[in-house]
């Protein structure tokens, strides 16, 4: 038998199956995941412990065609709007509630950037859509971030969240430590204060990133 030939043939088949495979299957698929890859440091008046799980795959639906396409476009690159909104949840070590941080930063996301917080906004978690947590957002401030802060516990049945921290001013920044098409780090020191005067402090590094997959053949 001639082993070359048959080589070459193997190499054909392979071929042919890549070139009609599941890239044949669909247009190209889209996610973004956020993720604190060392966990995040949560502060307050016990001490110190950590925010872990901190690891999302966003996809559409939950989040709106319009509110993923604008993130997802971002972290590509483009440079339309003002302020880009995307989120890091996590679970309190001890406490089991979900952490919360919603980041509304500049557009522009260079690399080395500082962005002081420039407001607090609010979010609800549950909402239809997650209305807040992602996509195109006006900041107060040209030039400064915007954040969301919460913690909540989630019970079932039925479904409910009960916020226990929600933050109302905030200061801090946040420095951007990656930048890629496609990618984001960052570096956050921040410091929340809800309606009764009581503090917590986040610092750690979060990612977001761009995927791109290949439709799934029936």
């Amino acid at each position: 038998m001639n082993i070359t030939r048959f080589a070459l043939g193997m190499l054909v088949v392979v071929g042919a199956t890549s070139a009609t495979g599941c890239d044949a299957c669909g247009p190209e698929q889209h996610a973004i995941t956020t993720t604190a890859p060392n966990n995040l440091t949560l502060g307050g008046d016990f001490g110190t412990r950590q925010v872990q799980f901190v690891n999302r795959r966003l996809t559409q639906p939950p989040a709106t065609r319009d509110a993923f396409q604008f993130l997802f476009n971002t972290l590509d690159g483009l440079t339309t709007g003002e302020g880009v909104a995307f989120t890091l949840a996590g679970t309190d070590a001890v406490t089991q509630e979900i952490v919360t941080l919603v980041l509304a930063l500049p557009v522009a996301l260079r690399e080395g950037d500082d962005y002081a917080v420039g407001g607090t906004f609010s979010v609800d978690p549950g909402a239809p859509s997650e209305s807040g947590f992602w996509g195109a957002h006006d900041l107060q401030q040209p030039g400064k971030a915007d954040v969301a802060f919460l913690s909540s516990t989630y019970t079932f049945p039925p479904v409910a969240y009960t916020t226990n921290f929600r933050a109302v001013t905030s200061s801090g920044t946040v420095h951007v430590t990656g930048r890629s098409p496609g990618h984001l780090q960052v570096s956050l020191d921040l410091t929340f204060t809800d309606a009764n005067g009581s503090v917590r402090t986040l610092t750690g590094d979060g990612r977001a990133d761009n995927e791109r997959f290949a439709a799934l053949c029936n």
